[in-house]
């Protein structure tokens, strides 16, 4: 820690302000119906109480350092009868007039648009535009350091200035009240902090962010160089190479990237027509556009004559209080597992999905007639969203999250969630029919949260991090009665190394291909992975959905090491007509960049690892192959990015990762439980189950899913992620003991009057 921050100091000013405090409220005259924001120019008038040496009240900010005080402040000062400290004090004073006239300069550049009734993630970000713009005029006035921006400015506090009088328009107050079921935007979760983890909010910190300048530039290497393009660290480093895995399925990766979609996604930059900017084409291109540059001799993309590869920056984001300091970025998500990737994050299109009969959520009834299952409704809204269509005849799938259709084994698994829900509607139907559709449809939600949480955590973690992570962590589920480690204190927010690295580790697990296999465990035949992105047509097929599943239980993954597939790092998203695509490895490292995420190397310090201080140091940690590679694109260990090593890294004992991401999802699985009032196990509050309940609950598992929402599956090994084994995970009968299916006849309402009646179709 530099002797800068053990010194630095933020300033009441409670006090000896009052005066100055009115005068600030009386400039607030509301948004005009121009649409913008008007303050009277100037700033804020300081006045109240007898002039005072160094009356530090009016500092936003005290500086250690020789004095950088502007001479306005001083000006200023002297006028009101005030006297700064000076360059002889030895701390540079950052006044709250300043902040003012920051933001007014910041706002009048770049405008700022009346929010609507509830403001969502394009007014934040509008918002989160000026902040940043005004965190950037002080550090001009101010000639600011990175360390100040990063660690000093933020602690200013703003609603002592006319952006407190802003923010509460923005980020309105909300009013929490003890419910059984979640809200679908995560909100009141924590009664004292009703925005943690909610949707919208930003992502959190595990580290400062690591920007060029201290505010938004993306992130540089050690000494200031420039970063290798990250397409030259994907090409040269992340070759496919073809290793597989010894036991996972690929069942893991669905429900892992289920999970991801359950907890994170980045609000991305949209033109004025709200479509994708092309960073590669348009002129002029926009001006958050951060495209990646492919070198002349990529061994790919130069066959194509391809120089760039479209990647836009993330939408500004809002932190809480509205503080300044570096730019943050908008979770579209509420960070919880609450199967919202089934439902929705947001009440109308919740509302959209569900059929709004008998708890049921709508369906597909494609092939009802032939004794087969549904399939997911169609997206008639915004219909090429997401999809490659190949005409306007043809339609993708609807579901709680928009990127449903992003791969077809993902649609799969949606697919059984969604029959899943509305079986278990059904069977809670016969035991309470007195019960209305709301009330079926809310408890069925509640019921597959809580399925989702336990399979996350009782099947795919155990695979991933490994018992002895998963007990460092506090995440192994009990076996019998409640879980007593609910901890308000704790923010269950989604940090933004998890969200753009550690929990991307599974693209290193993808296949080249994708299986089909019949019902009785028979290799059909596979097809190329980027031919299914965004391309679920498939699933139309009569029977395919079963080929399907039966493949992801039965295809071995690609091994966890930095090799990664051609298939989505030259052909991800390629449109049928092209031979070549985008780079998602590429992506990942640019994405981490722009959100000013540290380097691999300066998690590995949190982690509790030693730093590398030469590549050599890296040896043990990774293949001597992997480490040599390194030195040849990268100057020096610090600007490796964390994506890239933390899939290089040799897996642990018992996991599949290795210590970095070990640390960095365990931590953040760690507190999705703990930071979670509607968590499955707690107990004594209104969503809590009885412990009859929990019980059944505790027996599921995603095999017994498969046997009940499949069309003609009899038998699946016992834990679908790991693949079959004659002793140790053996296929068993479907109508065995050994899957028991819940029963929901614990649910029964004891005002119920007729258990036996038939449910609604």
């Amino acid at each position: 820690m530099t002797l800068l921050r053990l010194f630095l100091l933020v300033v009441c000013v409670a006090t000896a302000r009052s005066e100055a405090d009115a005068e600030a409220d009386a400039f607030h005259t509301g948004f005009p119906s121009s649409g913008r924001v008007r303050f009277p120019g100037g700033g804020r008038s300081i006045s109240g109480g007898p002039p005072r040496r160094n009356d530090n009240s009016h500092c936003a900010l005290l500086i250690p350092g020789r004095g950088k005080s502007s001479a306005r402040d001083h000006a200023l000062g002297v006028f009101n009868g005030i006297q700064f400290p000076h360059a002889g004090d030895g701390f540079t004073c950052v006044t709250f007039q300043s902040v003012d006239a920051a933001f007014i300069a910041a706002r009048d550049r770049l405008g700022l648009p009346r929010p609507g009734k509830n403001p969502g993630k394009e007014d934040l970000s509008n918002l989160g535009a000026v902040l940043i713009e005004t965190t950037r005029n002080l550090a001009k006035q101010y000639n600011l350091p990175k360390d100040v921006l990063i660690n000093g400015v933020p602690l200013i506090d703003t609603s002592k200035t006319i952006i407190g009088s802003i923010c509460h328009d923005f980020l309105l107050p909300r009013k929490c009240e003890p419910k059984r079921y979640r809200e679908y935007d995560g909100s009141c979760n924590n009664f004292e902090n009703p925005r943690w983890g909610a949707k919208n909010t930003a992502f959190k910190r595990r580290l400062p962010p690591d920007f060029a300048d201290g505010i938004d530039a993306p992130r540089v290497g050690h000494g200031g160089y420039p970063l290798p393009s990250p397409r030259l660290v994907s090409a040269h480093v992340h070759r496919d190479e073809g290793l597989h895995d010894h036991a996972v399925t690929i069942m893991t990766i669905a429900w892992g990237q289920a999970i991801d979609h359950d907890l994170t996604l980045t609000a991305e930059t949209k033109d004025a027509n709200k479509k994708d900017p092309d960073c590669c084409k348009d002129n002029p291109k926009h001006p958050e556009c951060l495209p990646i540059h492919i070198p002349d001799k990529d061994p790919f993309y130069s066959l194509f004559g391809q120089k760039c590869i479209s990647v836009v920056r993330s939408m500004y984001s809002v932190r809480d209080g509205c503080r300044l300091g570096p730019r943050s970025q908008t979770n579209e998500l509420a960070a919880f597992i609450d199967a919202n990737w089934v439902y929705g994050s947001i009440t109308k299109h919740a509302e959209e999905l569900r059929l709004h009969r008998g708890g049921l959520m709508k369906s597909l009834p494609v092939f009802r007639e032939y004794g087969m299952k549904d399939l997911l409704p169609l997206k008639l809204t915004d219909p090429s969203e997401g999809c490659i269509r190949p005409n306007n005849d043809v339609y993708c799938f609807d579901a709680g999250d928009g990127r449903v259709n992003e791969q077809l084994v993902l649609a799969v698994v949606h697919t059984l969630m969604m029959r899943e829900h509305n079986r278990i509607a059904s069977d809670l139907y016969k035991y309470n029919p007195h019960w209305g559709d709301l009330k079926l449809y809310e408890e069925a939600r509640h019921i597959l949260a809580a399925i989702t949480q336990h399979i996350t955590y009782n099947e795919f973690l155990p695979m991933v991090l490994g018992k002895e992570v998963m007990s460092k962590y506090g995440i192994i589920l009990e076996k019998q009665g409640y879980f007593n480690g609910y901890d308000p204190t704790i923010n269950p927010s989604v940090s933004s190394n998890f969200a753009t690295a550690a929990f991307r580790f599974g693209h290193s697990l993808l296949p080249s291909t994708i299986e089909r296999w019949s019902p009785s465990h028979k290799y059909i035949g596979s097809q190329r992975l980027s031919e299914m992105l965004r391309q679920p047509y498939d699933l139309y097929k009569g029977g395919w959905c079963d080929q399907f599943i039966m493949g992801l239980v039965n295809q071995v993954a690609q091994a966890m090491d930095d090799s990664v597939t051609q298939e989505v790092t030259n052909h991800l998203f390629q449109d049928p007509n092209k031979r070549w695509g985008m780079d998602l490895a590429a992506i990942n490292m640019q994405r981490a960049r722009e959100h000013g995420v540290p380097s691999y190397n300066a998690f590995r310090e949190f982690c509790g690892l030693p730093r590398a201080y030469r590549f050599e140091d890296l040896l043990g940690s990774m293949s001597n192959k992997t480490v040599r590679r390194y030195s040849e694109v990268y100057r020096h260990p610090d600007d490796i990015d964390l994506w890239s090593g933390g899939v290089s890294e040799r897996p642990q004992a018992g996991s599949m990762i290795g210590p970095t991401f070990s640390c960095l999802i365990g931590l953040t699985f760690k507190e999705l439980r703990f930071g979670d009032r509607f968590w499955y196990e707690n107990r004594g509050f209104p969503s809590s189950f009885t412990i009859e309940q929990l019980e059944e609950i505790r027996k599921v598992k995603l095999s017994r899913i498969i046997c009940d929402n499949s069309d003609d599956i009899k038998d699946v090994q016992v834990y679908a992620m790991v693949l079959p084994d004659h002793d140790i995970n053996p296929r068993v009968p479907c109508n065995s003991g050994i899957l028991p299916r819940m029963d929901l006849s614990k649910w029964r309402d004891l005002h119920s009057s007729n258990p036996r009646v038939r449910p609604v179709f």
